[in-house]
């Protein structure tokens, strides 16, 4: 009995041993696979901080190496068109086209963008890339050359879109290419793209004259300058009078015009606090043009503004008379038949 409880153990012994020299290697390879799942999870958390703290430095680096208001000349060129934004003292004004005024606005939105803009993570690194984004050289949307003086300060190709409202860029002399929050329609490339659109309105216009009427503004109220007596019975239709003022107020121009159109013209007079300004009103064609004492140059502007200036006659400014009765509803339908009766009599 001894001798079988010694086989029996030692048999028992055997099969754990073996059971288990078999099971280590797969164990051991677990903790292998484990050890490298971990490392590789580690390597990418390293990798993503490295290249956030990259991006964070990328991201406080601003377009310009120069704040926008020491800027005083602004050079925009396309394939076709070239133009110049100069600053005289506090005013801007377009050197090309009769030293006329900037829309400053306009102006002052792309200033304030360019000095917003900051630079991220570049698309490319490459010279040979830039054709390809069109920020080359010989190959470009737009370039925008910033001056302080004779100064070049910054000079920017801008290129394709990669996205709504985005646009490639790069600065001369570097090779990296980004994708930045701009477009490329705001830098336009012609003068009159440029140009103070409402630089012939009169404000607060106080009187108007043409041919056949002359309406002054008193207060808040206005009123026709009579000539007679009898002329200073008539009134005017104020809604009509104040639209005709608005018309001056909001005057807009499209374009200069090189040639003095020939046609029909309407002369108005207008005068504000700021001074007297004469208007000489044409249609030529299916065109409409527009000159302003002050300034010797035609404007193009709409048909509808050259309508509600130049078809406004003295009739149309007069208020309408409104008929009123003094009569009690059942006198007015006594009245009324008698009229009826009477005229069936004559007719009789």
């Amino acid at each position: 009995m001894m001798n079988q409880s010694v086989t029996i153990d030692v048999t028992n012994a055997r099969e754990q041993a073996l059971s288990l020299a078999s099971a280590s290697p797969l164990k051991i390879w677990q903790r292998r696979l484990t050890i490298l799942l971990v490392l590789q999870v580690l390597l990418m958390i390293g990798v993503f901080a490295y290249q956030q703290s990259s991006r964070v430095q990328v991201d406080a680096q601003p377009l310009l190496a120069i704040e926008t208001v020491e800027i005083d000349r602004v050079v925009i060129q396309d394939a076709n068109n070239k133009v110049t934004l100069q600053k005289s003292g506090s005013e801007w004004q377009l050197p090309e086209l009769h030293q006329l005024p900037v829309d400053k606005q306009k102006l002052d939105e792309i200033l304030q963008k360019l000095d917003g803009t900051k630079l991220t993570w570049p698309v490319t690194t490459t010279a040979s890339s830039h054709e390809r984004f069109e920020v080359a050289g010989t190959k470009f949307q737009r370039r925008i050359e910033l001056f302080q003086g004779d100064a070049k300060k910054a000079d920017l190709w801008l290129g394709t879109t990669p996205g709504f409202r985005k646009i490639h860029v790069r600065r001369e002399g570097e090779d990296q290419v980004y994708a930045v929050e701009l477009t490329a329609f705001e830098f336009a490339t012609t003068s009159n793209d440029w140009l103070q659109t409402d630089l012939l309105a009169v404000k607060d216009a106080n009187l108007i004259k043409a041919a056949d009427y002359e309406i002054q503004k008193i207060g808040d109220s206005w009123s026709f300058v009579a000539a007679t007596q009898e002329a200073s019975a008539e009134k005017i239709d104020a809604a009509k009078a104040t639209e005709l003022a608005n018309t001056f107020s909001n005057l807009q121009v499209q374009e200069v015009v090189t040639q003095v159109p020939q046609g029909e013209t309407t002369k108005v007079m207008v005068k504000s606090a700021v001074g007297e300004f004469h208007y000489d009103l044409t249609k030529a064609g299916s065109d409409y043009f527009v000159r302003r004492n002050d300034r010797d140059m035609y404007f193009k502007f709409s048909q509808a503004e050259f309508e509600r200036i130049a078809n406004i006659a003295k009739d149309d400014l007069v208020a309408a008379a409104l008929a009123v009765s003094n009569l009690d509803p059942v006198s007015t339908v006594v009245n009324q038949s008698t009229q009826g009766l009477l005229n069936s009599s004559n007719s009789e």
